[in-house]
C-alpha cells in the first residue's frame, strides 16, 4: 500500500509560498550588491557609455538562429542534421517557460504534457506518446551537452539560458544518445569571468508570479569565475473545481456536483487546480589552468537543484455510452451538469422518447427515433466545439499533488594537443517524485493513481576531434555510456461498486547502453562538401516486477515463485548499427543545398500491465528502426537581409513504437507501448528571416506532414448486447489502422512573428511585437479521433474527439528598453483571443466509459521588469 501521508513533503508544501519570498530577497540582495560594485560598471562598459551586451550574452540581438553544422559545443551540432535555434532574447519575447512551450513556434515539434514533470516529444510526427515513467522517447534532450534520458525530468525550466536547438531529422552518428526522431540541445549561460548581475521579475493574472536572475563573480582573475542562477514560478490554478464549494450537508449527498449520493466528498478541497509552483536553482564554476601552465584547458562544473510541488492536473471529462455516443454518462453515472442541461434543451425540441424497451418491440412508435437524434447532436458539438459549455468548471472529488525533487550536476573538461581536441562530458541526475492523480477528471472515485517513482542517470563521453594537415579533412572520434535505475511504484484507486479490476504494480528497471562513432567532413572540392559517420549502439534493459490484481499476484519478480504466477523478471539486450552520409554543394558563399540519407534507431520499451487481458503482465515493444531521406537549402541574400532555410525528407519505418491505452472491457486504463510493422511519413518546412527596412523583422516557420500506418492491426475486446435486460457477452475482435494518420502528426503548422524597433535617441527603444502560431486538424490517437469501438454495432465516436481541430493562437508584447540597456519593461498579453482548445485526450470508454480531454491556457496577461549590470 503507498502511503497517502507523506510527512516529508508536507513541511515543503505548507512553505512553497514562503520559498518564493526567500528566493526574492536573496535574489534582490545579491543584485544590490551587484549594482553596488563599481566593478561591475567597467567590466560591463565599452567605455562609451552604453552597455557591452555581450558579457553576459554572446549573441545578444540574434533574433533567430536556423543552421546546420558542427562544433564542439553551442550553436552547431556534429550530426549532419538540420537545426533550428532560439536565443535568450527570442525565448523570453515568445514567453517560452519551460521546454514544452518551444513547440509553438517550431515546425514539426510537438510536445504534449500531462502534468507539470510528464512529458512526450515528437519531431518530424516521430515520437513516443508515453507518460510513463520508464518510457524512453524518440527525442533526445540535452541539459549542456549532457543527456536528460529520464522522461520525468525532460520538461525542465528553461531559464539563464543562451540558447535551445531543436535537431530534426534521426541522430545516426555523433555524441549522446541514439534517437530516431531527433534532439532539443538545451545551453546555459556559462562565467565569462567579468562581475555580472540580472533580475526579472513576471506578474499576471492568476497572481502569476514569474523570478529568474543570476549573479556572476570572478573569483580569480581569468583563472576561476563562477555564475549562480534561479528561477522561481508560482501561479494560481485555472480550473474551477465545484465539488469544493459544497456545504457540510451537501458533502454528504453530494448530487449538487454530479457525485454518486452515496460518496462523500472531502470537505478540504481547493477551489482553483491546475496551478503552478516550482523553483530551480543552478550553478557554474569554470576552472582554466592554461594561465599558469602550458596546458590548453578549461574545466566547466556544473550543479543544479529543482522542485515542483503543486496540485495535481486535471481536465474535462464525458461520458461515453455504449454505441459510440459521447456525452452520456460514465461508469459512476456522472454527466457535468452543463452538458445535462444542454442534452434536455436538445430533447425538448422532439417529442418525449418512450422506454427503450418499448421501443425494441415496437420502433415505429412516435418519439422512438428521439433519443438517437439528440445523442447524434450533443455528441458532435461536445466532439467539434470542443468540450461543453464550461470548459475551465468540473466537478472533482479529489485535489491530488504532483511533487518532485532533481538534483544533478555535470563535469566538463575541454584539452586541446594541436591538432587534437578532446572532451570529456559527465553527468550525473536524480530524481524522486510523488503523484495522486483523480485521472477519471469527476467526482466519483472511478480510477485514480497512487504513484511513487524514483531513478537515477550517470552519463560519460569521451570525444576527440581533429583536422588532418595535407587534406581537408575534419574528423571526429567518440564513445557514450549510460546506466540507469528507475523504481516504481502505482496503486489504482477505485470505488466498490466500479466494475473493473483494481491494477498496482511495483517494479525495478535497469538499463545500459553505450556507443561508439567516428565520423569525418571532407572538403574534396571547393565547393562540395562530404560528411558522413558510423554508430554502433548497444542496449540492455532488465525489469524486476510485482503486479497485483484485485490483491491477488499475477506476476512475480522471484523466479519460482507460487504456482500459476507469471514471472516478471527479465533482462533483454539489443544491438545495432547506425549511420548518416550527407553531400553538400555551395552555389555560392552564402547559399549551399544538401542531400542525406541517414538510418536511425531506437532502443525497446518495456509494458508492466495486469496480466489478465490479451498479453502477460510483462511484455516488449521491439526497437524501432528508420531510414531517412533529406534534401535541404540554405542561403541568405540582400547583405544578409533575408535567410531562407528549407527541407523536404521522406521517413520509412519499421516496428514503429506506438503509444495506446489499453481501453479493454473490465480493466483501468493502462499506457501500453505496441509496434506497428510499418509506417511512413514525408513533409517540408520552410524558415525565412526577413529585415526589409533596418529594425523591422518578420519571421515565418512553416512545416507540412504527411505520416500514415502501412501494416498495424491490433486485437481489441467488445460487449454484444442482444437486449438492455439480457447480461452482455464479450467478443474479441480486430483493429485495422492501416492507412491512419500517425497520432499527434499536424497536416500544416505555420508560425510568425512581426516586430519593429523605434529609436528613440536619449528615450531609448520601444519595440511593438505580434507572434501567431497556427496547428491544422490534431488526432491523438491511431483512431484518427474516432476512438475504439463499442457498443451492439461497433460505432465509432464523432470526428475529433480524441482530435482538436485547427487552432489560431495570437501573442503581442510591447517592450520598452532604457538608454544602455540596464532597464526593460514590458506588457504581454498570451492567446489574446482567448481561444479553447485541447491539448490531448484519451479513450477509456470501454473500461469506465469516458473520454478524458486536457485543455490549453486561457487568455494570460501580464507585465515583465527586467534590471541588468
Amino acid at each position: 500500500m503507498i502511503r497517502s501521508d507523506r510527512g516529508i513533503f508536507r513541511g515543503l508544501q505548507r512553505g512553497r509560498s514562503a520559498i518564493g519570498y526567500v528566493v526574492t530577497v536573496v535574489a534582490c540582495v545579491l543584485l544590490a550588491t551587484a549594482l553596488g560594485s563599481p566593478q561591475i560598471a567597467h567590466a560591463q562598459s565599452n567605455g562609451s557609455g552604453t552597455v557591452d551586451q555581450s558579457a553576459d550574452d554572446p549573441w545578444a540581438g540574434v533574433e533567430e538562429m536556423m543552421v546546420t553544422g558542427s562544433a564542439m559545443e553551442g550553436l552547431l551540432s556534429s550530426t549532419g542534421t538540420s537545426v533550428t535555434a532560439f536565443d535568450a532574447n527570442q525565448i523570453d519575447a515568445l514567453g517560452i517557460k519551460d521546454v514544452g512551450g518551444l513547440a509553438q513556434f517550431t515546425p514539426n515539434l510537438e510536445i504534449k504534457t500531462a502534468g507539470a514533470t510528464s512529458a512526450t516529444l515528437f519531431i518530424r510526427g516521430i515520437g513516443l506518446n508515453d507518460f510513463t515513467a520508464n518510457g524512453s522517447g524518440a527525442v533526445a534532450v540535452y541539459q549542456d551537452d549532457s543527456p536528460l534520458n529520464l522522461p520525468a525530468i525532460q520538461l525542465g525550466q528553461l531559464f539563464d539560458v543562451s540558447e535551445v536547438q531543436v535537431l530534426k531529422g534521426p541522430i545516426g552518428s555523433g555524441s549522446g544518445r541514439n534517437a530516431s526522431a531527433g534532439a532539443i540541445k538545451i545551453y546555459s549561460n556559462k562565467p565569462t569571468g567579468t562581475f555580472g548581475a540580472k533580475l526579472r521579475v513576471d506578474y499576471g493574472n492568476f497572481n502569476s508570479t514569474d523570478i529568474e536572475g543570476f549573479l556572476e563573480v570572478p573569483i580569480f582573475e581569468d583563472i576561476l569565475a563562477t555564475r549562480m542562477s534561479f528561477k522561481y514560478a508560482n501561479r494560481d490554478g485555472v480550473m474551477n473545481n465545484r465539488c469544493a464549494s459544497l456545504s457540510a450537508a451537501e458533502r454528504l449527498n453530494p448530487t449538487a456536483c454530479g457525485s454518486d449520493p452515496t460518496q462523500t466528498i472531502p470537505a478540504d478541497l481547493s477551489k482553483n487546480l491546475n496551478n503552478l509552483n516550482n523553483w530551480a536553482v543552478r550553478n557554474f564554476l569554470r576552472f582554466d589552468p592554461s594561465v599558469f601552465s602550458d596546458l590548453d584547458m578549461n574545466w566547466l562544473l556544473g550543479v543544479h537543484f529543482a522542485r515542483t510541488d503543486q496540485l495535481a492536473t486535471v481536465g474535462q471529462a464525458f461520458g461515453a455510452a455504449e454505441g459510440g455516443v459521447l456525452g452520456g454518462a460514465d461508469r459512476g453515472g456522472y454527466i457535468p451538469a452543463e452538458v445535462a442541461a444542454e442534452r434536455a434543451r436538445i430533447a425538448a425540441r422532439f417529442p418525449p422518447s418512450p422506454p427503450p424497451s418499448q421501443c425494441i418491440r415496437f420502433p415505429d412508435r412516435a418519439g422512438c427515433d428521439s433519443r438517437p437524434k439528440v445523442d447524434s447532436i450533443i455528441s458532435n458539438r461536445l466532439a467539434s466545439r470542443p468540450l461543453d459549455s464550461a470548459p475551465y468548471d468540473g466537478d472533482y472529488n479529489r485535489d491530488g499533488f504532483e511533487r518532485q525533487s532533481t538534483w544533478g550536476g555535470s563535469l566538463r573538461g575541454d584539452w586541446t594537443i594541436d591538432p587534437v581536441t578532446l572532451t570529456s562530458i559527465t553527468g550525473y541526475e536524480f530524481y524522486e517524485r510523488e503523484r495522486l492523480t483523480d485521472a477519471d477528471y469527476g467526482p466519483n472515485l472511478l480510477f485514480e493513481f497512487d504513484t511513487e517513482d524514483k531513478a537515477w542517470q550517470v552519463t560519460q563521453e569521451i570525444k576527440a576531434e581533429g583536422e588532418l594537415e595535407s587534406t581537408p579533412v575534419t574528423w571526429r572520434l567518440g564513445g557514450y555510456v549510460l546506466f540507469e535505475e528507475l523504481d516504481f511504484k502505482q496503486e489504482t484507486l477505485k470505488g466498490v461498486d466500479v466494475n473493473i479490476f483494481n491494477v498496482d504494480q511495483d517494479f525495478e528497471q535497469t538499463t545500459q547502453s553505450f556507443a561508439v562513432y567516428g565520423e569525418f567532413t571532407w572538403e574534396f572540392l571547393d565547393d562540395l562538401e562530404l560528411e558522413a559517420g558510423a554508430r554502433y549502439n548497444y542496449e540492455q534493459k532488465s525489469i524486476d516486477a510485482d503486479v497485483l490484481v484485485e490483491n491477488r499476484g499475477v506476476c512475480t519478480s522471484h523466479k519460482g515463485g507460487p504456482p500459476g504466477q507469471q514471472n516478471c523478471q527479465d533482462t533483454q539486450e539489443f544491438d545495432h548499427p547506425t549511420g548518416l552520409v550527407k553531400l553538400r554543394y555551395f552555389l555560392n558563399e552564402d547559399v549551399s543545398v544538401s542531400m542525406k540519407y541517414t538510418h536511425g534507431w531506437k532502443g525497446p520499451q518495456v509494458n508492466v500491465r495486469d496480466g489478465l487481458t490479451l498479453a502477460g503482465a510483462l511484455d516488449l515493444a521491439k526497437p524501432e528502426k528508420i531510414d531517412s531521406f533529406e534534401w535541404g537549402f540554405n542561403g541568405d541574400w540582400f547583405d544578409d537581409r533575408l535567410h531562407i532555410q528549407g527541407a523536404l525528407f521522406f521517413y520509412n519505418y519499421q516496428d514503429y513504437q506506438v503509444f495506446t491505452f489499453s481501453n479493454l472491457i473490465g480493466t483501468p486504463p493502462q499506457r501500453i507501448v505496441i509496434n506497428a510493422d510499418d509506417a511512413q511519413l514525408y513533409g517540408a518546412e520552410l524558415e525565412t528571416r526577413f529585415e526589409p527596412i533596418e529594425r523591422l523583422i518578420f519571421d515565418v516557420r512553416f512545416g507540412w506532414l504527411e505520416g500514415k500506418f502501412l501494416d498495424f492491426t491490433r486485437i481489441s475486446r467488445r460487449q454484444i448486447r442482444s437486449a438492455p435486460n439480457l447480461p452482455a457477452d464479450i467478443i474479441q475482435f480486430p483493429l485495422d489502422f492501416n492507412g491512419n494518420r500517425l497520432p499527434n502528426t499536424p497536416r500544416f503548422k505555420v508560425s510568425m512573428s512581426a516586430e519593429y524597433t523605434w529609436e528613440m535617441g536619449s528615450f531609448g527603444e520601444l519595440t511593438p511585437r505580434y507572434d501567431l502560431s497556427w496547428t491544422d486538424d490534431i488526432f491523438f490517437d491511431q483512431t484518427e479521433g474516432r476512438g475504439a469501438p463499442g457498443g451492439t454495432d461497433g460505432n465509432l465516436f464523432p470526428d475529433y474527439t480524441i482530435g482538436q481541430k485547427a487552432v489560431a493562437l495570437h501573442n503581442v508584447r510591447l517592450t520598452y528598453r532604457a538608454p544602455g540597456g540596464n532597464l526593460e519593461i514590458a506588457g504581454w498579453v498570451r492567446n489574446l483571443s482567448n481561444e479553447l482548445y485541447k491539448t490531448t485526450a484519451f479513450d477509456a470508454s470501454q473500461g469506465v466509459r469516458l473520454i478524458g480531454n486536457l485543455l490549453g491556457l486561457q487568455r494570460t496577461y501580464g507585465l515583465s521588469i527586467s534590471i541588468k549590470m
